[in-house]
């Protein structure tokens, strides 16, 4: 089969032997039949010479085993032309040998020059042998080639199918791709039209805010010129900060910040000491110690008009109920019992005079001063924050008018 493969890539020029050994071959297997031929005359000529080598006979033996060897050891892979010299070198040899046979009945001997044309054409033969045993060694090779080959084409293939595959799923990618970029550019075309839209927005919003500022600029060169100087505008922005400290203070809310203002613009022997003490936690407002101070002026008349305590039991109940329920009637303001002197403190609260109250609550019996003492501290607060603040407005006025004149 092997021999038959390798004849076919010979055949189709895939195996190429080497044209000098086929052509040494051809020349050898046609010398070894000349040399035959020329060995059959002789050895016909054999009959009639009266003389025979003494190793005709050892000679004819040693060449009918190296022709058998030919026979035996001939490659599968020899040629025709070679088997065809190797069946015709064992005909000259039966030729001989019976010429011999027949020569040694009789008187006349073989020729040593015939025995050994025809031993020349036995090596002749092996020569050529030998040289075709490289051809089995060559077959084998393209054998080995062949398989190599087979094996890379089946690479080649599984290589084929693996691109085809990757072909295809490039393919799919791609068409992704290229629904992604179509998307990725509406998308991008959306943005570009917002983007266009904002930016004429932003410049029509622009434009409005530098008119709007133009307009603020011309009206603060209006205030600037009404104010005059710097010195003016100081004065200013004190009163401000005076009017918003007594706003806050107004309110009954912290004025940390509007203190420090008002501190900032003020001369530094101003007496702030009252402000400062309630910044943090604000003032109560007048409308709060009024409404609160009725019930603190029934405390105290509760207090100053308790009747004395005596053994008896009857005062005893007497005096308890009359601490639960005070019960005043009119009275003149005019006398200087206490009574009198906390019906003027409640009338003087009732009109919002919280100074004139305080000099009322300054004469009443201490125990009373001390039930009323959280409400009077409170107020006294709020009439030195209210002298305070008003002396800071009176300060920035004189300023304005000083700047007037």
């Amino acid at each position: 089969m092997v021999l038959g493969g390798a004849y076919g890539l010979h055949v189709s020029g895939l195996l190429k032997l080497q044209p000098e050994q086929s052509a040494s071959l051809n020349s050898d297997v046609s010398d070894a039949l000349d040399r035959l031929s020329g060995l059959e005359q002789k050895v016909e000529s054999l009959e009639s010479t009266p003389d025979a080598g003494a190793g005709v006979a050892d000679r004819l033996d040693g060449l009918e085993q190296r022709i058998e060897g030919l026979a035996a050891e001939a490659p599968a892979a020899a040629s025709a032309a070679l088997e065809t010299e190797v069946s015709d070198l064992k005909s000259a040899f039966d030729t001989l040998s019976a010429q011999v046979a027949g020569a040694g009945t009789s008187e006349t001997g073989v020729a040593p020059a015939a025995l050994t044309d025809l031993e020349k054409r036995v090596a002749a033969a092996e020569s050529a042998a030998a040289k075709t045993s490289g051809i089995e060694t060559q077959i084998e090779a393209v054998s080995s080639s062949l398989t190599d080959m087979t094996t890379r084409l089946e690479n080649v293939e599984a290589t084929a199918k693996a691109a085809q595959t990757a072909v295809s799923t490039s393919d799919v990618s791609l068409k992704t791709l290229a629904d992604s970029q179509a998307r990725a550019s509406e998308t991008l075309a959306t943005l570009s039209s917002d983007i266009r839209t904002a930016g004429e927005k932003q410049t029509a919003d622009l434009t409005k805010v530098r008119e709007e500022l133009d307009a603020l600029s011309k009206r603060l060169a209006a205030v600037e010129a009404t104010m005059g100087d710097a010195t003016a505008r100081e004065v200013a922005a004190r009163a401000l900060s005076v009017s918003a400290l007594k706003s806050a203070v107004d309110s009954g809310r912290p004025y940390e910040t509007e203190l420090a203002a008002v501190k900032a613009g003020l001369p530094k022997d101003t007496d702030l000491a009252a402000l400062e003490a309630h910044a943090k936690s604000g003032v109560a407002p007048v409308s709060v110690l009024i409404a609160e101070f009725p019930e603190v002026a029934r405390a105290m008349f509760a207090k100053f008009s308790e009747p004395a305590r005596s053994g008896d039991m009857l005062d005893s109940l007497l005096a308890g109920a009359k601490s639960i329920i005070a019960v005043r009637g009119p009275g003149d303001e005019s006398g200087t019992g206490p009574d009198a002197v906390l019906r003027r403190m409640e009338r003087a609260v009732a009109k919002g005079d919280l100074a004139a109250g305080l000099e009322a609550y300054a004469a009443l019996p201490d125990e009373a001063k001390a039930v009323g003492a959280d409400w009077a501290q409170r107020a006294e607060a709020r009439v030195a924050i209210d002298r305070l603040t008003d002396a800071a407005s009176s300060e920035v006025l004189n300023a304005l008018s000083r700047k007037d004149s």
